[in-house]
């Protein structure tokens, strides 16, 4: 049966450096050798030691496993792996090419940051389609993000936009197209995150016993 919102809801985790958390999470495999966690990768910028945090209190200590960038994968992602959390319940990842315009879908923020789930309307699978611009005219981490119209706010980054128990994609921030006054938050796309998987052998790196 698909995961409820508030089932994926309480997976969400805080992805600490240095015992401050600086974004949110989300369990990607899980095993008895522990479980991998899966969050926007400006993380990388911050520091070298890392944990995750289902509270934002105990922190159990993480190893970055791989990453991609947006300079040479197309997406900015952190694959981060806790030995001492072994066996837990894993999300589901949806079709982000499947969505359509006006499709409605939460945002799930780390609880103890934001407890409820935010609302986001689905606008376009590409920003760079979407604003009709080219490549050039955004930093390369804009450029193969989804659009939403929702609330969003510093702290949001990681959080898995969701619906009907699946994961679309992970919130990355807010863009303000050039010439409007508006706001929209950006995801990276599910579609993204697989092909980065691929592209790291992330089934390689999974233990087998």
């Amino acid at each position: 049966a698909p995961q409820s919102v508030s089932g994926l809801h309480a997976m969400v985790v805080g992805i600490g450096s240095d015992d401050r958390v600086i974004a949110a999470g989300v369990p990607l495999t899980s095993g008895p050798w522990g479980t991998d966690y899966i969050t926007v990768s400006h993380a990388l910028s911050v520091g070298r030691k890392y944990s995750i945090s289902s509270d934002g209190k105990a922190f159990a200590p993480a190893a970055g496993l791989a990453a991609c960038s947006s300079h040479y994968h197309g997406i900015d992602v952190l694959i981060l792996r806790v030995r001492a959390h072994a066996n837990r319940p894993v999300i589901d990842w949806g079709d982000s090419a499947a969505l359509r315009q006006g499709d409605e879908l939460f945002i799930l923020p780390r609880r103890e940051f934001h407890p409820e789930p935010v609302s986001v309307t689905f606008l376009h699978l590409s920003l760079l389609e979407w604003t009709r611009s080219t490549p050039g005219d955004w930093e390369p981490q804009w450029r193969n993000v989804m659009v939403g119209d929702g609330f969003s706010r510093p702290g949001f980054s990681g959080s898995p936009w969701v619906r009907e128990g699946k994961v679309y994609g992970l919130l990355k921030g807010r863009v303000r197209p050039p010439g409007q006054n508006t706001w929209y938050t950006v995801a990276e796309t599910a579609t993204k995150v697989r092909e980065c998987l691929r592209q790291v052998h992330y089934q390689e790196l999974i233990p087998t016993d």
